[in-house]
Parts: structure tokens; sequence; C-alpha cells
């Protein structure tokens, strides 16, 4: 374990930004924070880089991130970009090396494997802002590697990245989790969580919603839907047809209607079916419905 948050508690005046939250970041491993904008996500974050003190609660962090050595440990990559846009490159990044506490030929070593691991070694003498948007995030985010600290917290790492680019970036991601990096990822690419990450964090209004594995909580919630290869299927009362598209039916059986309801009904059918399976639900869709639930009860 690198970091345990218990029963974490921010208000900004009436706003109840963080709400009695709790969990844990396991050494090596990759947490996604997902959640709505205005959620708590950056609150909880800046909790944890000691930026804002709590007002109840208690975060926990292993001995080599504790005490004076906390932020110089902790790499954190802000939504928002803040370098310094008039400076060169490679002198950016060697300020924030050695910043962090590294020696100079610690630094240099670092900057140089980087720079050439996201293939940005050609503008170490460029100004930051002649970079485009995404070599600009690239540079921002080896501003928080460079120190490869124990624990990396990333807010949107992959913002105006290209389909190259953002592969490249993953890659690294696995290479530092490989090397026993914890990684806090927080974005709204769904898709990226489902590749990227161990464990999620769903959190909304101040509010832990979600606290599992990713694929746990994925066959949680998709434990009840279906894919269906073949004629559409008629409307019936066991089940909801959530999709019909070229030949495949995705549904949900709804209460008291059981898979072997499910078999007995497409066996009676005037068309044979050609396949039945279980639906894997993205992990956009489990979002939308864990917030809009949430939404329902606290209304």
């Amino acid at each position: 374990m690198i970091l345990k948050v218990q029963n974490l508690y921010k208000s900004f005046g009436p706003v109840k930004a963080v709400q009695g939250i709790s969990f844990d970041v396991q050494r090596g491993g990759i947490v996604g924070l997902l959640g709505p904008n205005g959620a708590g996500k950056t609150t909880l974050i800046r909790l944890i880089m000691d930026i804002y003190m709590p007002d109840g609660g208690e975060i926990v962090l292993s001995e080599e991130l504790a005490g004076k050595n906390r932020k110089n440990h902790i790499g954190y990559l802000p939504e928002e970009r803040g370098l310094y846009t008039k400076e060169k490159v490679y002198d950016t990044l060697m300020y924030f090396g050695v910043l962090k506490g590294l020696s100079r030929d610690q630094a240099k070593e670092n900057v140089n494997h980087f720079l050439t691991r996201l293939d940005m070694d050609q503008y170490r003498k460029t100004k930051l802002l002649k970079l485009s948007k995404g070599n600009q995030q690239k540079i921002q985010l080896i501003s928080a590697l460079v120190s490869k600290p124990p624990l990396l917290i990333l807010d949107e790492p992959f913002s105006g990245l290209d389909p190259i680019n953002t592969r490249m970036v993953i890659a690294v991601l696995h290479e530092l989790k490989q090397q026993g990096i914890s990684i806090m990822l927080s974005t709204h690419q769904m898709d990226r969580v489902e590749d990227l990450c161990d464990n999620i964090l769903l959190v909304n209004k101040g509010h832990l919603l979600l606290n599992g594995p990713t694929q746990d909580v994925i066959q949680r919630f998709s434990g009840q839907y279906w894919q269906i290869s073949g004629p559409q299927l008629p409307e019936h009362p066991g089940y909801t047809i959530a999709e019909y598209q070229n030949g495949l039916s995705k549904i949900h059986l709804n209460a008291g209607f059981s898979q072997a309801d499910l078999l007995r009904f497409l066996a009676e059918l005037p068309e044979p079916i050609a396949s039945l399976s279980p639906f894997k639900r993205p992990l956009s869709d489990i979002f939308i419905q864990v917030v809009e639930e949430a939404g329902h009860e606290q209304n």
C-alpha cells in the first residue's frame, strides 16, 4: 500500500467537495479516478498533494512519501498546463528534475530518457510556446515523470494527443507500472480506463460511488446483459431491448426473468438464433447509470 485515504472531508463554505471518502492505492497499480465535472476529483487530488488541508479524515502515505519528501516523491500532472512557455524544453525539464531532488547527473539521464522515449528529443532546444498543443502536453507529462516518483497523479494526461501519441503515452505508463510505480489516473476517456486501470474510483458530488477492480465492476454491471445474433427479437416483458443493429440484439433481463427463462423463450421462436453470449457493457454506460441512479437517490 502506497496511499490510504480514510474518511476524508473537505468543504468550501456551503460546498461539500469531499464527503467521507475512503480508498487505498496499492504499490505498482493504476487506479482510475472517475467522475463528472465538479464531482470533487480535483479537490481530492489537491488534498493528497497537501495543497489543501482536510476538514476531517486522514491521508496515510507510505514511508518514502511521508514528511518533507512528500511533494518530491509524488509526480503531479495538472489538467491545466503550468510550464514556463518562454523557456527551452531541455532547460525546463532539468529545472523540474533538480527541483524534485535529483542530482544534475540523474536529472540529465532521466530527461534524456523520457525525451527519447516520447519522441521529443528533436525539440530539446525549442521554446515551449513554439510546440504544438500535443507536444506541450508530452513535455508537461515528462515534467511529472522526470523524477520517476513512487506515486504519479495524472489529470487528463491524454488531452490534446493524437492516437499515435496516446498509444505512446499508454506504453510508457505500462512500463512505469512494471517498475513498481503507482499511478492515479483522472480522465473522462473511459476506453483508456478499461485498457489501463487495475481499479477504479467513481466519485460524484463529493461521495465515492464505486470502488473496486475494473473488470469486476464491469462484470457486476454486465451480469444481466446479453447479446443475441439472429433475427430481431420481439418485445417481451422479461427483457428490455437496448439495441438492435446488423443482426445483433443487445438486451437486459428484467427482474424475475432468468437466463433459463430466456433460453426457453428463444427456443420457441419461429426463426432460430445464431448465437447467445454475455454482453460486456462499456464502462461509459456504467458510469452514466451509477451517476444517474445516485442523483435520483439524492433527490
